[in-house]
This record gives structure tokens, C-alpha cells and sequence, in this order.
């Protein structure tokens, strides 16, 4: 494994990147990306918020994904899914058949690896390099260069892709070859939302405790979670945008991906299928839109608790 920093200046000042994905944390690293100094081509978003604040900046806007890919020596995509991606880079419009070879192209989905190593031999036989680099932390801190990214990659590559990522990451760890980086990720993710799963059913169970101080003697012991904290908060009315991931794409982009993975190994994980349950049942509820700490309220329930 290998692991570097952010402190290492950028290699990016005047290198032309793509970015694919100008959702909330596709547009922080669009704008780390610019503060950096790169020329920055985007494809045309479907909402146009992350879009706008990308072109104020002075990121040039493209139409179609071969168009941005005659411009472009790297391309970044932030992405729903493995779907998304495959759209994006397979096809006679798609990036593989347009960039200029040698060309670098980084996924920092949630992707599923199976996919991610089909893209790479796709990618190899356009003489590209498509490595894994999916990433951890919030919008905001994307914003701020401070992702973590987990990546995989062969060992000549990733220097060239550490010198792109450390424009918005602080943390950058090679993990393995190709493949290796989104399957950790999964591991990752799904370790979160089995927490979380078990963490809203404690909050439930504390519904005539004060949640404040069981917050206080949880913070003191190995039980301690960023995952509880947060909601905790949220229960509170501390922090309403608390882990503002929607339980409909935890469930698709995170769990319900970590069982399917073991599942393919035939490895047996009946906690984690048992909490992707729990994920089921709130959409079922109707609950796919609200934020994560929603699995924490009852079906009865409409707010936070007050302090």
C-alpha cells in the first residue's frame, strides 16, 4: 500500500481535465480543480446548478461527452453508479472512443468492480488508462481539497493520477491494482451502513432516554461512531443536513452492492443482509428521498426530537 498527501503541490496548473458528474461533490472538485489552476472542460449537467457555479469560475462547457473528449488529456468522473459510468465511456459517443490516447481517465464512483475491470480492458484496447479512485468525505470538503481517495491502479500510473487527485484530495492511498479500490470502497461503505442501521435502531430504543447523554456516554467508550454522533445531532435538532445522503442511494450505491459482492463469493454476511433490510423496509415506507438519519425515526414519527 502507498500513501501520500495533499502536500505535494499539484501537478494539474495548465493540464486540460475533464469532469463528468457536476453533482454536489462532482462540482467541489470541479472548483479544487480550477483553484488549482487546471483548464476545466464539463459536460452540460441535467439540474445546471453544479454546472453554473463551475463555468462563473471559468470551466468551459460541452455538449456531448466525445466533444469534451477532443479536449481533455484526464478526465474525472463523479457519478451515481457504475451504470452512469458505462454510459458515460462505452460507444461510438462515448469518451473511450474520443480521447486522445494515453489519455487518464479517473473514476471516483461508487462503482461496482466487476464493471470497473471490464472498463479497464475497454479503456486498454483505446490505448487509455482508466484507473479506480472513488472517494470519501462530504461535498463540502471535496470543495475544500480534502477528499480521501482510495485508489487502483498499476504502479507506473499511479503517480501520473496522484498528481490530479491531490488537487482535490488529502489523502491518497494505493491499494492494489485496478478493481482493488472500489472493492475496498464497498467494504468501506458498507461497514458504514451496517453502523447505521444498528445505530437508528439504538435510537429508537432510546425513545424515553435522553439522547444527549447517551450521546455523552457513548463519545467515552469503543462504541463511539461518527455515524451515531451525527444522528444524534440530527435527532436533536442539532444539525438537520446531517449526513445528507439519500436512504435510496446508501441502499442502491452502498449495502445493497457490499451483500451482492459477498454474495458473488458466496461468503456469507447475514448482519449486513439483515441491515440492508432495514433499508428496504424505509423505502418501502416511502422514506428513499429523506436523508440517511431518517432511518432513525419511526414510521410514526414526523420530526426530530427537541432537546
Amino acid at each position: 500500500m502507498t500513501e501520500t498527501s495533499s502536500t505535494a503541490m499539484p501537478g494539474t496548473a495548465g493540464q486540460r481535465i475533464g469532469l463528468i458528474g457536476a453533482g454536489r461533490k462532482g462540482t467541489g472538485i470541479g472548483l479544487s480543480l480550477l483553484r488549482h489552476g487546471s483548464e476545466l472542460h464539463i459536460k452540460v449537467n441535467r439540474t445546471g446548478a453544479g454546472a453554473e457555479r463551475l463555468t462563473g469560475m471559468g470551466a468551459h462547457e460541452h455538449t456531448s461527452f466525445s466533444e469534451l473528449a477532443r479536449h481533455v488529456s484526464a478526465v474525472v468522473l463523479s457519478l451515481p453508479s457504475s451504470c452512469e459510468v458505462e454510459e458515460v465511456c462505452l460507444g461510438q459517443h462515448g469518451l473511450f472512443a474520443h480521447l486522445p490516447r494515453q489519455s487518464l481517465v479517473l473514476d471516483c464512483t461508487t462503482s461496482y468492480p466487476a464493471s470497473t475491470l471490464t472498463l479497464a480492458e475497454h479503456a486498454k484496447k483505446h490505448a487509455l488508462h482508466f484507473i479506480d479512485a472513488p472517494v470519501t468525505r462530504s461535498p463540502q470538503q471535496a470543495e475544500q481539497g480534502r477528499l480521501n481517495a482510495i485508489v487502483g491502479s498499476d504502479e507506473s500510473t499511479f503517480p501520473i493520477a496522484a498528481r490530479v487527485l491531490s488537487a482535490f484530495c488529502e489523502n491518497i492511498v494505493h491499494v492494489g491494482n485496478i478493481g482493488q479500490g472500489h472493492k475496498l470502497k464497498l467494504v468501506y461503505n458498507s461497514m458504514t451502513m451496517g453502523i447505521a442501521a444498528v445505530a437508528a435502531e439504538a435510537c429508537q430504543l432510546a425513545i424515553d432516554v435522553d439522547l444527549a447523554i447517551l450521546r455523552s456516554l457513548v463519545s467515552r467508550g469503543a462504541t463511539n461512531s461518527g455515524v451515531f454522533r451525527n444522528f444524534a445531532a440530527f435527532l436533536l435538532d442539532e444539525k438537520p443536513d446531517a449526513l445528507a445522503i439519500s436512504i435510496r442511494n446508501a441502499n442502491k450505491k452502498d449495502i445493497d452492492c457490499g451483500v451482492r459482492l459477498a454474495n458473488e463469493t458466496a461468503l456469507k454476511v447475514p448482519v449486513l443482509s439483515a441491515a440492508a433490510q432495514k433499508f428496504q423496509t424505509c423505502l418501502a415506507e416511502g422514506k428513499g428521498e429523506l436523508t440517511l438519519p431518517h432511518l432513525a425515526l419511526s414510521s410514526s414519527d414526523d420530526e426530530p426530537r427537541q432537546k
